[in-house]
């Protein structure tokens, strides 16, 4: 400011002497004029009164310019008063704590407010912002400004959004508010109190510096944070076997839905929550979100394991629950809908566990527990009824599995077939024509009529799809692993139907809606599956019963089933025997079956290059490897068969088998239902079934990929530890 008047003084000073000097010019220019063009030689007293009128001029112009100076400065004097006396109210006077600092973020003085804060005796603080702020540097609050950039302008404008991602790269983390907010970084100051700290770029004796304000916003953030904490969350929760088991156990109903109750209501009350029973088995909850929190850090293992000491029948079968909750950002009603949907998918995953949704995504809990059947012969009757309504009214039906199709991916294709030919609508498979299982399971299929051109590749079934074309997934629920990935794509963006029918857990959500998402883990296969719905789609007409499910086709269905239960001796419950029972009814050939597992010698050569073996997890826990004899498919087959063998060494209740398949490593899990295989390889970019699981590596060497097995399995058994611990 002083040099700016002291400026404007010299320009004061300067332009009389140049108005002088000009008018100097002017006269004297005509006065030579007037003497050049007189026809009479000027005297002295003209030149006297030339002398007078530019003296008389210049005066007058002198007097302008002071009188203008004089003004001028007057009201920089009164500018100047008053900024000293407004700088010392807004110092004093306003409640707004601010300190200027240098670039460097050293304090160079405080206003009153921020000096109570502090507890400091006067304006001038030795240190930088920092020292007093929790550690947040000057550069952070002004990365909290335009675009992140060290501005010379207004700062303190950037969203919450980019704060937020630029946190990681702070050297101390700081608070923020949520977004939609106040702009701005908090950080604490010593009355444990927390602000919105912003820098403005100003001028200090011509260097750069800032005032840094700090804005209360504990309040704010207090109210925000009970608002979080006291937010109802939405549960709904389903007793996954109840019924079932008091069906087939000599126990009462009524007292194991009573000691159900009890946990649960328990449970709400600890909750500090709403419970009400909507259906039977089926209840509704509300709840806070502190309190969901301190579930998350149990895990729900303390619900869960309270559920499962009830149990039931003369082996004491456990019963089990599982839960849907959602804490989304969003309206209650669709809260309740994503509750819901969370709760379908802790029931496609198998049961007894926890699925809890957040605007992140979905985070389960649980699952430790072998699903038992709960499915019924009504739910298969619906599901096939309305299935059977969706293909009569497509204009062609497309069918596939998952890419290196085995017996059940072919068997379940091979039924769900016969919907569509019942239906009389154009009906084609998707299939690995030169697969070698397939070649196998259809070799004498292929040669009736109404199959010998029903099988195709994907590329063939591109130049099929129309607006009314109706895809069925079976077997398979990710899409990354299907027969045709690009089918299942263009089906999506053309007529938007596609049906799934899978007995694998779901590894997640889909982006669209399916038509039917019938998956159910409890079953032994998704041959099993499909052949309930057969059975339940057949009418009083003897004649046409027949035509449903010839021999051939209960054969290759039947072969899906065998090789999903290991011969009937894993995974095999009273609803599979009645699956197979009513495929031998419709002509099934169990030793014509059988030889669909025959080996030939290549096949024996890709199971003996299997040489490594080890056990861990005090010897439960088996692994076997093999670099591969370069078969593709076959040597993944191979693993396969391994882990089954390996599950079959007493003591072992969990087998592993690696591969190494084109620099992929392919894992295959499985288990005698003690240990879930799917929650260890899930661990590895994986997914399955609780007692069978896979995944594949790409990019590590054989060595690596079993080291990262065993890290798996370390953890899963760690966090079963500690679940049982908390409990």
């Amino acid at each position: 400011m002083q040099k700016q008047s002291e400026n404007r003084r010299r320009q004061g000073v300067a332009i009389p002497m140049i108005v002088l000097l000009a008018l100097g010019i002017l006269f004297f220019g005509v006065y030579v004029a007037a003497a050049q063009f007189s026809s009479t030689a000027l005297n002295a007293r003209v030149a006297l009164i030339f002398l007078g009128a530019y003296l008389a001029f210049g005066l007058l112009a002198c007097l302008f310019f002071l009188l203008k100076e004089h003004k001028q400065r007057g009201e920089e004097i009164l500018f100047e008063s008053l900024n000293t006396k407004m700088h010392n109210m807004f110092k004093y006077a306003v409640g707004l704590p601010y300190a200027i600092v240098d670039e460097q973020g050293r304090v160079r003085t405080l206003n009153s407010a921020l000096q109570k804060i502090l507890g400091a005796d006067d304006p001038f603080y030795r240190g930088t912002v920092s020292d007093f702020s929790g550690g947040v540097s000057l550069q952070e609050i002004i990365r909290a400004g335009i675009g992140g950039e060290d501005a010379r302008t207004e700062l303190g404008k950037l969203t919450m959004e980019t704060i937020a991602a630029k946190e990681d790269d702070a050297k101390t983390p700081t608070e923020t508010l949520p977004p939609s907010s106040i702009d701005g970084t908090i950080v604490r100051l010593p009355d444990n109190g927390r602000y919105v700290a912003r820098a403005y770029a100003i001028m200090l004796h011509d260097r750069i510096g800032y005032l840094v304000t700090f804005t209360d916003a504990s309040e704010l953030l207090d109210l925000r944070e009970k608002m979080e904490r006291d937010m109802p969350a939405v549960a709904y929760i389903d007793v996954d076997n109840l019924e079932e088991l008091t069906q087939y156990t000599h126990a009462n109903y009524r007292d194991a839905s009573r000691k159900v109750d009890d946990v649960l209501i328990g449970w709400a009350a600890d909750m500090n929550g709403f419970l009400r029973e909507y259906e039977r088995d089926r209840y509704i909850m509300f709840f806070s979100q502190e309190k969901l929190r301190l579930c998350e850090e149990d895990k729900f293992s303390t619900l869960l394991d309270r559920i499962r000491e009830i149990r039931l029948g003369e082996y004491g079968i456990p019963v089990t629950v599982s839960i849907g909750i959602s804490l989304d950002d969003c309206n209650m009603a669709e809260r309740a809908a994503q509750a819901n949907s969370a709760l379908d998918m802790a029931l496609q995953r198998g049961g007894d566990q926890v699925a809890v949704r957040r605007r992140d995504g979905i985070r389960y809990y649980g699952g430790q527990t072998r699903p038992s059947q709960r499915r019924s012969r009504v739910q298969s009757r619906v599901v096939a009824s309305y299935l059977l309504t969706k293909i009569s009214v497509a204009d062609n039906l497309l069918i596939m599995g998952h890419k290196n199709p085995d017996f059940d991916s072919i068997g379940a294709c091979v039924g769900i077939a016969q919907l569509g030919l019942l239906a009389g609508i154009p009906t084609k498979i998707i299939m690995d024509l030169d697969n070698a299982s397939f070649r196998i399971a259809t070799e004498r299929l292929a040669a009736s009529h109404a199959y010998s051109d029903i099988f195709i590749s994907g590329h063939r079934g591109l130049d099929l799809i129309r607006s009314g074309t109706l895809l069925i997934i079976v077997d398979a629920n990710n899409f990354r692993i299907i027969e045709s990935p690009e089918v299942a794509n263009s089906v999506r963006q053309v007529s938007g139907k596609i049906a799934i029918i899978d007995h694998h857990r779901q590894a997640g959500e889909y982006d669209f809606e399916p038509v039917v998402n019938y998956i159910d883990p409890s079953a032994s296969s998704a041959t099993e599956l499909v052949a309930e719905m057969l059975e339940q789609s057949e009418t009083g007409n003897e004649s046409e019963n027949n035509k449903l499910v010839s021999d051939e086709v209960a054969s290759v269905m039947l072969s899906g089933i065998m090789l999903d239960t290991n011969g009937f001796t894993r995974n095999t419950g009273s609803r599979t025997l009645d699956a197979a029972r009513y495929l031998y009814g419709k002509g099934a050939n169990a030793e014509y079956v059988h030889s669909f597992f025959n080996q030939d010698y290549a096949d024996y050569v890709c199971e003996r290059s299997f040489s490594g073996c080890s056990l861990m997890q005090t010897n439960t826990v088996g692994l076997t490897w093999s670099h591969g004899t370069g078969r593709g498919a076959d040597d993944r087959v191979a693993a396969a068969k391994e882990a089954d063998r390996l599950l079959n060494v007493k003591g072992v209740c969990a087998s592993f088998a690696l591969v190494v398949i084109d620099n992929v490593v392919h894992v295959s899990g499985r288990s005698d239902g003690s240990v879930n295989v799917q929650l260890i390889l899930e661990k590895l970019g994986g997914g399955g079934r609780f007692d069978s699981a896979g995944t594949a590596l790409s990019d590590v060497s054989l060595e690596t990929a079993v080291e990262d097995l065993r890290g798996a399995i370390r953890a899963y058994f760690a966090e079963i530890e500690d679940t049982h611990h908390g409990a």
